[in-house]
């Protein structure tokens, strides 16, 4: 057996992961373990070494990240900055009961809907299912003051606010008397409506609204920031990149005939080095690789290994604000501050710039 050396494979970029697999398959179906330094991460053993990073993306694949809006009476189960995986449990409002004994008085089926205003206040309406809504009136659609949401445009029910749609969902209103002769209204989901019938007599205790759980579909980093009336809860998702695309790295002891027959019949894979001869890979270069890939520690050396933020945005670009009091101005950004997830955008007022400090999550781009 040679003296193990550190070797760099190049193949094709984007296809460092499935060449990976392919060589980590060969090395055991030979029984070559022996002639491989072991690499050994989150309690498994590798040979073969792809350096990646970890990236926090400011927006997902299909747009903005993944947002959950949870107001208050809901336990909050997650933490800023926790990762979650697809299907976690994120929050969940307990079960309603009543404190004393009512009876039904009336169950009306309603529509509701939300639109969420740029402050990210909200406005409410309710409308009897018996009328059919606009095609136009759907989540994420945005909507401006005038329009109306039915299709017969029923004056009674129309948009008096601009913004953004953000629930649709059916509920019953529910209405009921207590023996004092007060009256209580409760909006409840249709799926977490117990079976109710006009007049009927509920005692103590009666489970008037069901539990409701959140979870994630996605999987990501959360970031929870507060509102007056609600919590947004958005998971952004994590890029694993390569650090040095088209490249797999292995320390080994191979001769140069077995090298040629580990990477026999394997696609776009050959030895860096002349074609006949592989050359180690030694150092600062594999040195460089090797920091980079959290195996040695370098010289300045974080107190946490945290994924790294990016952002969709650069300095100097003109970008529209969405949130906050300077919502629907525009400005150009003077300074990002990826750790913060800041921006300080310039927008003029008065005749004079104003630098403004606000979020990545509000400001969008034109």
């Amino acid at each position: 057996m040679q003296r193990k050396k550190w070797y760099a494979i190049q193949t094709y970029a984007g296809s460092e992961l499935r060449v990976k697999k392919q060589l980590e398959e060969r090395v055991r179906q030979l029984g070559w373990e022996r002639y491989f330094e072991p690499i050994r991460r989150n309690g498994d053993v590798e040979y073969f070494l792809v350096p990646v990073e970890e990236v926090v993306t400011s927006r997902s694949r299909r747009g903005r990240a993944t947002e959950y809006r949870v107001s208050y009476d809901y336990d909050l189960l997650v933490k800023n900055n926790e990762r979650v995986e697809r299907g976690a449990l994120l929050a969940r409002r307990p079960p309603r009961h009543l404190k004393k004994p009512a009876r039904v008085v009336s169950i009306e089926p309603m529509w509701r809907i939300v639109v969420e205003r740029v402050d990210r206040t909200e406005r409410e309406y309710l409308v009897p299912q018996e009328k059919q809504l606009r095609r136009d009136i759907r989540v994420g659609e945005r909507v401006r003051t005038g329009i109306p949401i039915t299709t017969d445009s029923d004056s009674r029910y129309q948009i008096d606010v601009q913004g953004q749609i953000v629930a649709r969902e059916k509920v019953r209103r529910i209405t009921l008397e207590y023996e004092d002769g007060t009256k209580e209204t409760h909006i409840i989901p249709e799926e977490l409506c117990p079976r109710l019938k006009e007049g009927q007599e509920l005692p103590e205790g009666f489970e008037i609204e069901r539990e409701h759980k959140i979870y994630a579909n996605a999987s990501g980093l959360v970031k929870v920031k507060e509102y007056k009336e609600k919590r947004i809860i958005s998971i952004h998702r994590i890029e694993k990149r390569r650090l040095f695309p088209g490249y797999v790295f292995a320390k080994m002891g191979l001769d140069e005939e077995q090298m040629r027959e580990l990477l026999a019949g394997i696609e776009g894979a050959r030895f860096v080095g002349n074609r006949f001869h592989p050359i180690p890979i030694e150092g600062q270069e594999m040195l460089a690789v090797q920091r980079t890939a959290g195996m040695i520690e370098a010289p300045k050396v974080e107190e946490e290994r945290r994924p790294k933020v990016e952002v969709e945005f650069e300095v100097g670009e003109i970008v529209q604000i969405i949130e906050g009091p300077f919502a629907d101005f525009t400005g150009e950004i003077k300074e990002i501050d990826k750790e913060a997830e800041e921006a300080v955008v310039s927008v003029k007022i008065f005749g004079r710039e104003l630098p403004v400090r606000i979020s990545l999550d509000g400001i969008a781009k034109i």
